[in-house]
């Protein structure tokens, strides 16, 4: 049988075994767990057909022939699986699959046969994936004729930043399915003993920490890829992965909120409202209504996408409205806990600030549409729009988040609040006078000084807990001390990417010079010599390339080398970017074109651009200790608080 055919039988064979699961469940019936592990066999299954497709360079698919070629290096031919509308629907399929086989593995689910309920939700989603990939869009399609060679991949795409971004976006997205499928099941079921928010905690954390790296891990690529020097473009794609962001983000402060009505009201309406936008962010992409670099090509499959997050909106909506009262817990802490001094009050505040800015940003995606709509002609509105509504927004969370750590759950006295400000304070206000004196952007000495305010208080909170807990010899101790010590770490990496952002829009600069041999080029203190182009001729490709050497006022620091690389259909030529990288700042070199010896060289400064990486790792980090601490979470109930 030819591979294209055995593919297409496994997705059958998948999909039949998926709804002889769901029945299995529904009727009682033994079974179940063996059906969904043969539906995931052959997902797997369909998965490593179309890999070996490509391995072999079987263009007879015309999805390996439209992204893949001879010469395709290794590596680049096993991520072209996701580099195509088809196979990242197979992607997150197979992720999808793989959460079933941990639903099914872990022992705390299958107590009172949960694992298999939660299946019904988690293979409902697959069923409607699996259909998609049979009857819309399949990456089985075969040409009439078979070329000797395929299109290649997007030169774009052929960076490690495409490697390992589209996994890892992918993970947290689908991973935000088994919280949703929790709630589902609390309120279908009518249980009042399922320990919902235990069970789906540890995957909201995990969930939240593979999208922010999805997140990151993008803005790196356009970073270093694309050639336009940024990170964040506040595009349609990129807003599609920040919306479940801002709202997971609301939800791992919900869980934290002492136990009563308001946690569990705020915690199932941001799990529902979370995985509904992971839905919404992918009609985004894949309906073509709005246009954008990254999006995929428009059809029938978002509004397929469309037709699905409709009937998730009705369908969670109308459970989540008419069976609130099997979510509220009377029982908690004192109403203290939400006092002006009270903890509470400020991670409520805070949420509530998510979610406004989840509001703007959605509103202005959306614009183009609505405009569309409401005024019958297209408004777009540009990045000056974001930084308005978004950055001041983010400017007060941060500042809200300074002073969680001075505040406590049972309220504290204005006296003691003033006390633990002190020295946070003193220091915002030292930074930014010094800011204000040095700098010659007031907006960089504000954020300078909240981002101080911020890591202060997390500093010198931690510190008062170490101290006043040290002979603390109750048991989990030390399990709270890891999450505290994460949670903050967490929010340090916040900080840090908040102060990088910051110095990198604020202070770069750009010189766009057309250079001869032996030129220099000045920017910023730094000294480019340039000494000519370089062309390498290969057999299916040539590259144009050019080393500059760097040195400053005092010494050489080095070189840093751009190239680009055209294929043999002389297309859109692929571009390594060189970028000569300091803890304080980036050089960041780009070979806009050339005439024979002559070279246009764009070069842009950017200030703090590793900073924003470094948070990054402090988030990872801090997330690691945070998911640690909650690991008995996954098999157990964890009693420490």
């Amino acid at each position: 049988m030819a591979m294209p055919h055995i593919g297409t039988v496994l997705l059958y064979i998948a999909l039949v075994f998926s709804i002889w699961a769901v029945i299995l469940v529904l009727q009682s019936k033994s079974g179940a767990r063996r059906a969904a592990i043969l539906s995931v066999i052959a997902v797997t299954s369909v998965t490593a057909v179309l890999v070996r497709a490509f391995l072999s360079n079987d263009f007879s698919l015309a999805y390996v022939a439209n992204h893949s070629d001879r010469q395709l290096p290794l590596i680049y031919k096993i991520s072209a699986l996701w580099a195509g509308q088809e196979g990242s629907l197979l992607l997150w399929l197979l992720i999808l699959s793989g959460l079933a086989v941990i639903i099914h593995s872990l022992p705390r689910y299958r107590t009172h046969r949960l694992d298999l309920k939660l299946s019904i939700v988690v293979h409902a989603v697959r069923i409607f994936f699996l259909m998609l990939l049979l009857f819309v869009t399949s990456p089985f399609r075969t040409l009439e004729y078979v070329p000797s060679n395929g299109s290649g991949l997007n030169p774009m795409l052929q960076s490690i930043g495409m490697v390992v971004h589209p996994p890892i976006l992918f993970l947290g997205f689908s991973c935000f399915l088994v919280p949703f499928a929790i709630v589902i099941v609390k309120l279908i079921c009518r249980s009042k003993s399922m320990p919902w928010l235990e069970l789906s905690q540890p995957w909201v954390l995990f969930a939240w920490t593979m999208l922010t790296a999805g997140i990151v891990t993008g803005g790196q690529w356009a970073y270093t890829e694309l050639g336009w020097g940024g990170y964040w473009a506040w595009d349609p794609v990129e807003n599609a992965s920040l919306f479940p962001w801002l709202t997971a983000t609301a939800l791992l402060h919900g869980y934290v909120l002492p136990p009563g009505k308001q946690k569990n009201l705020w915690c199932s309406t941001l799990i529902v409202a979370t995985f509904v936008l992971t839905i919404f962010g992918t009609f985004l992409t894949r309906s073509g209504i709005l246009d954008s670099v990254h999006a995929f090509t428009g059809g029938l499959l978002g509004w397929f996408f469309l037709g699905f997050l409709v009937l998730l909106i009705g369908f969670s909506g109308y459970l989540l409205i008419m069976r609130r009262r099997l979510l509220v817990d009377e029982t908690g802490l004192s109403t203290d806990a939400y006092s002006w001094t009270g903890k509470g009050r400020m991670i409520t505040f805070s949420n509530v600030i998510l979610l406004l800015i989840l509001i703007g940003v959605l509103l202005g995606t959306l614009a183009p549409l609505l405009t569309r709509l409401l005024l019958s002609r297209e408004i777009a509105l540009d990045q000056g729009y974001y930084n308005q509504v978004a950055v001041p927004l983010f400017l007060v969370m941060i500042v809200l988040m300074g002073f969680a750590p001075v505040l406590d759950w049972s309220g504290a006295s204005w006296r003691q609040v003033g006390q633990r400000l002190a020295v946070p304070v003193t220091a915002a206000l030292i930074t930014l006078i010094t800011a204000l004196i040095h700098l010659e952007h007031s907006l960089m000495g504000l954020i300078l000084a909240i981002g101080t305010f911020a890591g202060c208080t997390h500093l010198q909170g931690f510190y008062l807990y170490v101290a006043e807990n040290i002979h603390d010899r109750q048991p989990g101790f030390l399990r709270r001390l890891v999450r505290r010590a994460g949670a903050y770490l967490a929010h340090l990496g916040i900080v840090v990417i908040m102060v990088g952002v910051a110095g990198s829009s604020l202070f770069n600069q750009e010189v766009y010079v057309t250079a001869a041999a032996g030129d220099s080029i000045a920017i910023g203190g730094y000294r480019l010599e340039y000494s000519g182009l370089d062309v390498k001729w290969g057999n299916f490709d040539y590259q144009v390339s050019t080393t500059l050497q760097v040195s400053d006022a005092k010494q050489h620091r080095g070189e840093v080398t751009v190239t680009k690389t055209f294929g043999q259909d002389l297309r859109q030529p692929a571009t390594d970017i060189g970028i000569f990288s300091t803890f304080r700042e980036d050089l960041y070199v780009n070979l806009a074109g050339w005439d024979h010896e002559h070279a246009q060289v764009h070069v842009q400064l950017f200030p703090l651009v590793r900073w924003i990486w470094t948070g990054a790792g402090l988030i990872y980090l801090g997330m690691v200790a945070v998911m640690l601490s909650q690991a008995r979470l996954w098999w157990g109930k964890d009693r420490s608080r």
